[in-house]
């Protein structure tokens, strides 16, 4: 008999409201924590993400340079690269200017018309 009523005072106690009280507020806690958690891990997956994009981008950008690099390499590359940049040609090379032709019409200026209010204020004049 006297572990019944030790039981039911156990329960008893268990169940009274400042213990559930305390409970909801653990459990408010713990969810607190755990979505925190979530958030850190969506941003997380998020910056990852992006980190695999400029991943991707560095790589293709690496390999266009190794491709401009091998051909600097070559000589007609640096040729090339020479005659772009300090705009200079081999000796007996000749150089072709083409110069635009002036146009023969003429543009003829039309003043605008004067509003409405500027025609009535020059009435007064």
């Amino acid at each position: 008999m006297l572990d019944f009523q030790e039981k039911h005072k156990t329960r008893r106690f268990m169940y009274s409201k400042p213990v559930l009280v305390f409970l909801a507020v653990v459990l408010l806690f713990f969810l607190n924590k755990i979505w925190g958690l979530y958030q850190t891990s969506e941003e997380s997956l998020g910056k990852a993400n992006e980190a695999k994009a400029e991943l991707r981008s560095l790589e293709e950008r690496k390999s266009e340079l190794e491709q401009r690099v091998s051909f600097l390499k070559t000589e007609r590359g640096q040729e090339s690269e020479i005659r772009d940049k300090f705009m200079v040609g081999k000796e007996g090379e000749g150089v072709i200017m083409v110069v635009d032709q002036p146009s023969a019409t003429t543009t003829e200026i039309v003043p605008p018309e004067p509003s409405f209010w500027a025609g009535f204020l020059n009435f007064f004049r």
